[in-house]
């Protein structure tokens, strides 16, 4: 589980520091910003969910690795979008959908890692706190990083976010309990969260709202 758990984690932290620097970018915040934000989106969700496993200090403060795939990314985002500025500006749209798809690949890869935290730190009893610490870890660092962005939370508006981590979660936690090895169990739950977003985008699917 630990390999597997240090993948997804790889993946969730390099496909979310992409994401929240390049919607930083979007908002024309200056280098530090870019910096922190992609870090937040990256690093955040991990940091709410340990606090609430009760694993203090959290384990994002505690490997370094992590901070600097995170930091490196963020920055080297930053740099190609200022030495690209006219071509990044021009290209904005199709900028617009290679971001969500690294936000679904991230959100699937925390959703996974996020139930696996859960399940190493002895919690394996409870289906709810592991489903519900895979989510966390999924939207978590979004949501922080769209609230310092004065922006009401993505995942409280628009195209099935919450939902999609909480069913990769559950799928990697059933397929657990079935038997279904770690590697194909997060596999199998990261593509769940993936699917779900693209046809989320594709298909224009959201919420219904009291009122419109």
């Amino acid at each position: 589980m630990e390999q597997v758990l240090a993948w997804f984690e790889i993946i969730g932290i390099v496909a979310a520091s992409l994401s929240g620097s390049m919607r930083a970018i979007a908002k024309k915040v200056d280098m530090f910003g870019v910096l922190l934000l992609g870090m937040v989106t990256a690093l955040g969700g991990g940091i709410i969910r340990d606090m609430t496993l009760g694993n203090l200090p959290p384990r994002n403060f505690l490997n370094y690795n992590l901070l600097i795939i995170s930091a490196i990314v963020s920055l080297a985002t930053f740099w190609v979008a200022r030495f690209t500025q006219e071509h990044y500006q021009r290209e904005e749209e199709m900028i617009a959908r290679i971001n969500n798809v690294f936000d679904a690949l991230g959100i699937g890869s925390f959703a996974v890692s996020g139930a696996a935290v859960a399940i190493a730190a002895g919690h394996s009893y409870s289906g709810v706190l592991i489903v519900y610490a895979g989510m966390i870890t999924a939207v978590g660092g979004g949501i922080l990083r769209d609230v310092l962005l004065r922006d009401i939370p993505f995942v409280l508006k628009k195209r099935i976010y919450a939902v999609a981590a909480l069913l990769g979660a559950l799928t990697y936690y059933l397929l657990l309990l079935a038997g279904v090895p770690d590697g194909w169990a997060a596999g199998a739950g990261v593509t769940v969260v993936f699917i779900l977003r693209m046809l989320a985008t594709i298909f224009r699917w959201n919420f219904p709202k009291a009122i419109d």
